[in-house]
């Protein structure tokens, strides 16, 4: 079995390594903000702005967003693997938070920035931009899910920190879902293909200074090294030792059911608020309303999970949004209509403050339960499979809505047709329902935080006896 890396720090009598301090929990999760912004600027933005500004047709997108993704999600367990198996002389996981970031922030920029091309130019442009953007945001959350297991242990410390993960989360949302449309219309003063460009280089340079302090700030503590006389295990083996763990399984469903469902309804967001409520603002609206309840529900998630526990916690949100979805169906275009959508918000994003840091526990968990079953430690080939699946279900779900365009009438800077609005409804409330639904499946989750903590301290136990 492989034995853990010295590292020369004292080791507490539980045989863990001293608590972590706010500022490394920090360095852990803040890059959640950008690469939220990064990932809600695809899911919410790009789609319109390839429309709207780049005036590329639908189907084009749509076949652009499902081969790229594709593409890119077979590449993610490739990455995830390597990772795992290559050491620098500065870490493991931490190098990679400045290695993949520096391209990506450019490639941000670059994928929303209107060339001076012909249709055809334009259509070639974004295809190269995009399929590099799209690259490193299949991979760019790998090393951040990966090393967590490398640098704590302890479920409470794990809760704290998922805690803080998803307030970085709703930065990087809030900033997108508030700030995208006013500042865009600011910076470009008229030109609003301008503005898109000024607000993501903005946002490239903080995306790069936020990866610096991460490779800085983040140690790993529990380092494991194979020995010189074994091999690192093949790929084959990590994927039989991966899917071979329920726990894996239930959550990468969850995960796919949730990506795909969040995405579809991101994808037409901007072009129901525009064309239903005649009103773009609302993007910026909206996620101000939500944001008390949202901060309310992650503030209280951690006696919410001790009393009911992670996987109740987060079946409360799964059925909480099955629930809601269908809601749009029935949504007027006038003032009640509005009260309506606000309403479903704010109940929506006081489950999901209580449920988004209990997910955020569960990987680290089914990483270990891997370790402790098999004794192949797999943090960033297991994690890698997030970066598939939502990788995957970003282009399915970008195809499904830009290709959905297309099938309810969709035409842009038009009035819309009473058929194409009641499209935009089913887009933006069946259809994440249908998928949603998948996301059930959480009722088999059945690694408590009590058998959490024995495997913690049964792995704990093996590498003093390493």
């Amino acid at each position: 079995m492989a034995a853990a890396e010295v590292i020369g720090q004292k080791v507490d009598d539980d045989g863990e390594r001293p608590r972590l301090t706010l500022s490394e929990k920090i360095g852990l999760v803040i890059g959640n903000a950008p690469n939220t912004f990064h990932y809600q600027m695809i899911q919410m933005y790009l789609l319109f702005f390839y429309t709207d500004f780049m005036k590329i047709s639908p189907a084009f997108i749509a076949a652009l967003f499902l081969i790229s993704r594709i593409a890119d999600a077979l590449l993610a367990p490739i990455f995830g693997a390597m990772l795992d198996k290559i050491t620098t002389p500065w870490g493991k996981y931490t190098p990679w938070f400045l290695i993949l970031g520096v391209p990506f922030a450019i490639a941000g920029w670059l994928t929303f920035t209107v060339p001076d091309l012909s249709e055809s130019g334009k259509m070639v442009y974004a295809v190269v931009t995009y399929a590099i953007y799209s690259l490193f945001a299949s991979v760019i959350t790998i090393p951040s899910q990966a090393v967590v297991p490398a640098v704590t242990k302890r479920i409470e410390e794990r809760i704290t920190i998922a805690q803080l993960g998803f307030l970085f989360i709703l930065i990087g949302a809030l900033i997108v879902q508030v700030g995208t449309v006013p500042l865009y219309k600011a910076l470009g003063g008229g030109d609003d293909s301008k503005g898109f460009s000024i607000f993501m280089a903005a946002a490239a340079v903080i995306t790069i200074v936020i990866s610096i302090f991460q490779s800085v700030r983040v140690k790993e503590r529990y380092l494991v090294a194979v020995k010189k006389d074994k091999k690192s295990p093949t790929f084959r083996q990590m994927f039989a030792a991966t899917f071979s763990n329920k726990y894996a399984i239930i959550l990468y469903v969850y995960l796919f059911s949730s990506a795909i469902s969040s995405g579809i309804r991101s994808g037409v967001q901007i072009h129901f608020y525009k064309y239903f409520f005649n009103n773009e603002g609302l993007m910026a609206i909206i996620g101000i309303v939500v944001l008390i309840p949202t901060l309310f529900g992650v503030a209280f998630s951690q006696r919410v999970i001790r009393r009911f526990g992670l996987r109740n916690t987060v079946l409360a949100g799964v059925f909480i949004n099955l629930i809601t979805c269908p809601v749009f169906l029935f949504i007027p275009s006038g003032t009640t209509g509005l009260m309506m959508l606000i309403a479903v918000s704010v109940i929506t994003s006081l489950i999901g403050g209580f449920a988004s840091p209990a997910q955020g526990v569960m990987m680290p968990a089914a990483i270990d339960y891997t370790e402790w079953k098999s004794g192949l430690n797999l943090n960033a080939f297991m994690s890698s499979f997030n970066g598939f699946i939502q990788t995957f279900a970003t282009a399915l779900s970008g195809a499904i809505a830009a290709g959905a365009l297309t099938v309810i009438g969709y035409v842009p800077d038009v009035v819309q047709s009473d058929g194409t609005l009641f499209g935009l409804k089913i887009l933006i409330g069946v259809l994440p329902a249908v998928f949603g639904a998948f996301a059930i499946c959480m009722v088999w989750f059945d690694l408590t935080e009590e058998k959490q903590s024995r495997i913690s301290k049964e792995l704990a136990e093996r590498r003093r006896n390493a």
